[in-house]
């Protein structure tokens, strides 16, 4: 099958799909009602993480039945509607192999920077939930954080008497306190940042393909790596400079920016200068614990400048995006399907 639906629908609840499988899932999920009902109950099995909960394997196999069934019944299938009995035990192996992606990514969620455990080493763990308001964190050094909605920061109790390393899932402001001699880390999903004493902004959600590091005062050594983890390129940034990476392509853009605008999320506030849909509607799910998936690649791609502000809904947000009629909205639950007209 060149098309396998199954592993497609994984690949959209991880938000890494590629054109033509997100042109594949449009056709199938526009196709019948009982596709949108499929997908939204597999989505309700994958957001179990959501909450630090996880089905068990009943449940899981349950869901996974349901799905399987679902999809080679005649009513709910697509394009090829009758599975020759000499490939069923080939689909069933696949069935099993997907089933196990979704149960390691829901592992994945719950695990996340603790490998470190068996250290001699007292941790600190801090999450701050979708819709939160930011966390403000000491830490032993007398540096601060500011800790965004979505994001999860590990930090030891006490630091070594060389080097200060903590790790981050999610998006940051630090100011760090200078000491002479002794670095200060920051781990992400892409990058080792490396610093003395400094203010900068990180936002590098392991979710997300990209990641944007802001240097506010002082200067960073920022490493990117590529999927083995292996060094990448190394930058040293200068004041009012921002850092994109992008995790698919290896591409990096340094340029100047309005720092006010990188930094306002503290006070609730969140700009956008020429920015790709595709980021805004990344950050607004972060932000509003919701789903935004936008089916047309062109529209992720297209650029937009704007503000809003936590005050607002995610309806009000999602009635400026769609301002002049552009898409139809699908809503159910927490997630939005955005479909071109």
């Amino acid at each position: 099958m060149k098309n396998n639906i199954q592993e497609i629908i994984v690949r959209v609840l991880k938000n890494d799909v590629l054109e033509e499988d997100m042109r594949f899932f449009s056709e199938w999920l526009d196709s019948s009602d009982e596709n949108k009902n499929l997908f939204f109950e597999l989505k309700r099995v994958y957001d179990y993480r959501k909450e630090g909960s996880y089905p068990d394997d009943s449940e899981m196999e349950a869901s996974w039945e349901r799905l399987w069934k679902k999809i080679q019944g005649k009513k709910h299938s697509f394009k090829k509607k009758n599975t020759p009995l000499r490939r069923r035990k080939k689909l069933s192996a696949t069935r099993w192999r997907v089933a196990a992606t979704i149960t390691g990514l829901l592992i994945l969620g719950a695990t996340l920077f603790y490998t470190q455990r068996e250290l001699p080493v007292a941790w600190v763990e801090v999450q701050n939930p979708a819709r939160g308001n930011p966390l403000s964190i000491a830490l032993p050094d007398g540096s601060t954080v500011q800790l965004n909605a979505s994001s999860y920061l590990k930090y030891p109790k006490k630091f070594k008497r060389r080097g200060r390393e903590i790790y981050l899932d999610g998006e940051a402001l630090f100011d760090v306190v200078k000491q002479n001699g002794n670095n200060f880390i920051v781990h992400s999903n892409k990058h080792k940042i490396k610093v003395l004493g400094t203010k900068f902004n990180v936002m590098d959600y392991s979710s997300d393909a990209y990641s944007v590091t802001t240097l506010i005062s002082g200067k960073v050594q920022l490493e990117t790596f590529n999927e083995e983890k292996n060094l990448r390129d190394r930058v040293v940034m200068n004041p009012e400079q921002q850092l994109r990476f992008n995790a698919y392509t290896g591409e990096i853009t340094l340029n100047q920016v309005d720092i006010r605008e990188t930094t306002s999320w503290i006070n609730g506030i969140y700009s956008f200068q020429d920015v790709p849909l595709q980021q805004i509607t990344d950050r607004l799910n972060k932000i509003y614990g919701v789903t935004i998936i936008i089916e047309n690649e062109k529209c992720r791609a297209e650029k937009y400048t704007g503000k809003f502000s936590l005050e607002q809904d995610i309806e009000e947000i999602m009635r400026i995006i769609n301002f002049n009629g552009q898409f139809n909205c699908i809503t159910r639950d927490d997630t939005i399907i955005l479909q071109q007209k």
